[in-house]
């Protein structure tokens, strides 16, 4: 009778082994091949800017990359049930996304603008941050445009960073500088720090920025209140978003619905909190 029991149970518990491998073998063909990629990996790679870009990534005192797209990263791996390496390598927002776009890397979380050029190369999520458009202004020299006064048309220039996205919107909110600053110009820079200073020192007018970003700089610069100030661009947004290369599109849904749960679970605000030094 024992050994009946016995037989009967073994064949019970194999059934159901039985069961559980064609579930989990079901489920496993069900993935998505580009997500299944990542999974099958056991990594995700993410593109971020070699070049510190605080409060979104930075190297911290202690050598460890922070910030709030570091954050996001881990977040989505976590999700993921995989591990995240970071490809630093792309010293400019452009080549940032050339990784992604020639599949170096599946994501690039790098405070990076969701525009038009960028949608006809690679797949652009929904923004999971949406600050203003903000030019930092020399006190002085805008001060000398409001009243009418000429200043040499080397100090009435507005920076933007070199192959990034500010380049874009200097041409599309071209009517907004016409109109503020006059006879100005837009220059090019290799370095938003060294343009700052540029500002601070009046050697040029303005530099043009996410609010987030020229919200760091202003806090972490014991001149700024005395020398600049901030100027927002009226009705001119900043979609920070992620980029996915274009074979991607079911990481990309994935993506939009992690951005809409991280807005919706408040994890947004807890990152503006940990990082942004000035909030309204």
């Amino acid at each position: 009778m024992k050994k009946s029991m016995t037989k009967k149970r073994r064949k019970i518990f194999q059934f159901l082994a039985f069961l559980l491998l064609i579930n989990f073998t079901y489920a496993r063909a069900e993935i998505p091949p580009d997500i299944k990629k990542i999974i099958t990996r056991g990594k995700i790679i993410i593109a971020i800017n070699g070049i510190d870009y605080p409060p979104f990534f930075y190297e911290a005192k202690n050598n460890k990359l922070e910030g709030i797209d570091v954050d996001i990263s881990k977040d989505i791996a976590k999700y993921l049930g995989v591990n995240v390496e970071f490809d630093r390598t792309a010293k400019t927002f452009k080549d940032v996304v050339k990784l992604v776009e020639n599949e170096k890397a599946d994501l690039a979380i790098s405070a990076l603008s969701g525009t038009l050029n960028r949608g006809i190369s690679v797949r652009v999520s929904n923004p999971y941050f949406l600050p203003n458009q903000v030019v930092i202004t020399n006190r002085l020299l805008e001060l000398k445009i409001n009243n009418d006064i000429k200043i040499p048309p080397e100090n009435g220039k507005i920076a933007v960073l070199n192959n990034a996205a500010y380049e874009d919107f200097a041409n599309q909110n071209y009517e907004f500088f016409k109109n503020n600053f006059k006879d100005f110009s837009v220059v090019k820079y290799d370095s938003l720090e060294n343009a700052f200073n540029d500002v601070i020192e009046g050697k040029i007018l303005g530099l043009y920025v996410d609010e987030i970003y020229a919200n760091n700089l202003l806090a972490n610069d014991k001149r700024a209140n005395l020398y600049v100030r901030k100027k927002i661009v009226t009705d001119a947004v900043d979609p920070i978003c992620i980029i996915l290369n274009w074979k991607a599109p079911n990481l990309a849904n994935w993506i939009n619905l992690y951005i809409t749960r991280m807005k919706n679970n408040g994890k947004e605000k807890t990152l503006a909190k940990k990082y942004m030094k000035e909030m309204k």
